[in-house]
């Protein structure tokens, strides 16, 4: 399918992607076509419809921005990657949600916040170390165990403002 020339010697401003050819997209701008190659210095897959920004002139067309897509970019590199801000911070913000997967996953820091309005964890076998206190504060908490639950301490003190309940087949004190 050819192109219809487009009249104009000169143009920047936005245009939508018609067609996607290899690394060639088909630019609908002011009811002319023109095809265009990519000039955008990140890793960005071209979707239909993308309205995008392009310049050029006669038969030299360039796409330089995407103003609106729907396409993923796609960092790709063969060896490691860090990605470091020395005098700053880095913010992820995603609107559906960030996943990270990898065999293993190393969190340094002095601190560690996390907030949220549910927190759900799964693991085949967990262990938590802390060097000097542990406190939870809920209203309410529940523990199971199918097997046995074991509490090895050098003291233990429960406090009750109401009622105290063992139920048990057995219990042993002492």
């Amino acid at each position: 399918m050819q192109a219809a020339q487009v009249p104009m010697t000169e143009f920047l401003g936005a245009a939508r992607v018609v067609r996607i050819d290899g690394a060639r997209l088909l630019l609908m701008m002011n009811e002319t076509q023109a095809w265009a190659s990519n000039a955008i210095a990140y890793p960005y897959d071209f979707q239909v419809d993308d309205m995008v920004l392009a310049i050029g002139q006669k038969d030299d067309w360039f796409v330089i921005g995407v103003l609106q897509g729907s396409g993923k970019t796609t960092l790709h590199v063969p060896g490691n990657l860090q990605l470091m801000a020395p005098n700053g911070s880095i913010e992820m913000v995603a609107s559906r949600g960030v996943s990270i997967r990898s065999p293993t996953v190393n969190i340094v820091a002095t601190q560690l916040n996390l907030a949220a309005k549910k927190l759900n964890e799964r693991f085949e076998q967990a262990r938590l170390w802390v060097k000097e206190s542990y406190e939870i504060m809920t209203k309410r908490m529940t523990t199971r165990a199918e097997g046995s639950y074991r509490l090895n301490a050098d003291k233990i003190v429960e406090r009750a403002k109401g009622d105290v309940k063992i139920d048990g087949k057995k219990i042993h004190l002492g």
